[in-house]
Parts: structure tokens; sequence; C-alpha cells
């Protein structure tokens, strides 16, 4: 029979290396027949324009991540705030990526003029399975400095909230299926992340 929790079957299952990474970067973990993952999602607006379309992009839980959450969830280390941090950099995520190596592996940007990455605020405790910062994203929503035009390419959900900061933990990082290119100064960029767990049968 299953634990109530996906999220400490989880656990249980990385620190046991009996969890699986799938190919969109979910955590599957078999014991549980289980999945727990995330996503950015983003939308940007040129100046004085509505946002367009919101594209999904799977990301990489990287082995720092992975390592925090198993500490978490075992109650072992305290949870802290978390910031996404956009990148320019033509890379693709690796899981040996930390809090240490982001800004310079990744190339992060920041030309934009809040004056901190931007917060990952979710709602209070939450019935559903889910967490997702939509009900604050305009904390999470950048305005692009002067200069351009410029590319973002990805982000990363991290816990230092200095731009460009190699301290504390990287937890995830996403690589976007098209860059997002001729971005300009006054355009705005709206970046959200979402985590769930859901059970195999519902997947």
């Amino acid at each position: 029979m299953k634990t109530p929790s996906i999220f400490t079957d989880a656990a249980r299952a990385l620190r046991n290396f009996k969890a699986e990474l799938t190919g969109d970067g979910r955590i599957y973990v078999p014991d549980a027949h289980a999945f727990v993952g995330g996503f950015f999602r983003h939308r940007y607006a040129p100046p004085g324009m509505p946002f367009g379309p919101a594209c999904i992009e799977p990301n990489r839980v990287v082995t720092e991540g992975l390592v925090k959450i198993v500490n978490l969830l075992g109650g072992h280390v305290t949870a802290v705030p978390l910031y996404i941090a956009p990148f320019s950099g033509n890379v693709t995520p690796q899981a040996s990526w930390t809090g240490a190596n982001f800004t310079a592996n990744a190339t992060e940007f920041t030309a934009y003029n809040e004056a901190t990455r931007l917060p990952w605020t979710t709602v209070a405790a939450t019935s559903s399975a889910s967490l997702i910062n939509t009900a604050a994203l305009a904390a999470a929503t950048l305005t692009l400095s002067s200069g351009g035009p410029y590319t973002v390419r990805g982000a990363g959900l991290l816990e230092a909230s200095a731009k460009s900061a190699t301290t504390l933990k990287l937890i995830v990082a996403s690589r976007f299926a098209a860059d997002l290119t001729g971005l300009v100064a006054g355009g705005k960029l709206a970046l959200e992340y979402g985590i769930s767990a859901v059970d195999e049968a519902d997947a």
C-alpha cells in the first residue's frame, strides 16, 4: 500500500537510489508508481503590448537540488525562499550545475530593472499536490533595462536572491525549447515555476 505522501516516497527512493530521472526532468518513483517534477512557464510582452501566449518548458533537477529536496523532506535542513534567474547562455543544464557555478555556466541574464532575482512566491499550503507562483506572478515579472536587443534561453530556481550570486544552492534549471530573441528595453518577461506530484495511473 502506498504511503500517504508521494513526496515522502520520493525522498525515500532518492536516499536508496531507487528513483529514476525521466527525459523531461521529472523524478519517477517506482515503488510509489508516481512522478514528481516541475516546469517553467514564460510570457513576453513588448513595450506597451499585451503578453503573448505562455510557453511551458521542462526542467532539469540538478544533483545539488535533489540533495536539498531529500534533506528538506527528511527535516534535516530548513526551507528558504527561492528565486528565479533567467540565463542567456547557449547551453544545456547539467546535473553538476550548482548555485556556485550557475552564473558562469549559464551566463546569467541580469539586464532587467529589478534589483534582485525574481522571487518564487507560492500560495499557502494547498490541498492539491502542486505549487506554482501564478498568484504572485507580478513579483516574478521583470522589465528589461536599456540596451538590447536581448536573448534569454532559460532559467534557474535558486536559493540566493542577489543577481549573479555564487552562494547557496541551485534546485532546477531549464533550457527553453526556443530562444527568446529580440527582447527590447521596456519589455516585460513573466516567469513562473510549478512543481507537482502525480500517481503513475494518472500520468
